[in-house]
């Protein structure tokens, strides 16, 4: 499945993130690509929002933390891979355990996950095979280009599915 749309605020980057964390479940895994000010954090803090995070809650990136672990109707682990820069690095933090947990998995700046594979495209690391894959992009002041692709996960079966 690959869907496009626009968003024209902030506002609708984080209902757009809320409509979709309404719809993860345990074991799904949501991968984030964009540059700097796209709006990855932005969407996080709607998709925990869907994952049914309090209201006294905040979720802030994990820059410096590396992982930030929230409260929801199930357990969100929220990831920035922003500051690692080799393999080694991303395996000391144990992430095989958070991607195989009862949770969900919300990775921002996931290219730092991808290796290529013998065909040239590109595979995640650490076993995660369904999943799904959002791209942000700036294209206005407020607005935002949302690419949205399933990655191995059933369209019977999967609530993303039934995103309008």
């Amino acid at each position: 499945m690959l869907k496009r749309l626009l968003t024209h605020s902030a506002e609708e980057t984080l209902e757009l993130g809320h409509k979709i964390g309404e719809r993860l479940g345990a074991g799904d895994c949501v991968l984030l690509f964009g540059g700097l000010g796209a709006g990855k954090t932005t969407f996080t803090q709607g998709l925990a929002r869907g994952l049914g995070l309090p209201q006294e809650e905040y979720v802030r990136s994990p820059t410096f933390t590396l992982v930030n672990q929230y409260p929801g109707r199930i357990p969100i682990y929220h990831l920035d891979l922003y500051r690692l820069d080799t393999m080694d690095e991303m395996e000391q933090l144990g992430l095989e355990e958070v991607f195989s947990g009862d949770g969900v998995c919300i990775v921002e700046w996931a290219e730092k996950l991808m290796a290529p594979t013998c065909e040239d495209e590109f595979s995640p690391l650490f076993g995660i095979d369904s999943h799904l894959q959002i791209r942000l992009k700036i294209e206005g002041d407020d607005s935002r280009s949302v690419e949205i692709t399933t990655v191995h996960l059933n369209p019977e079966t999967h609530p993303i599915f039934s995103l309008q």
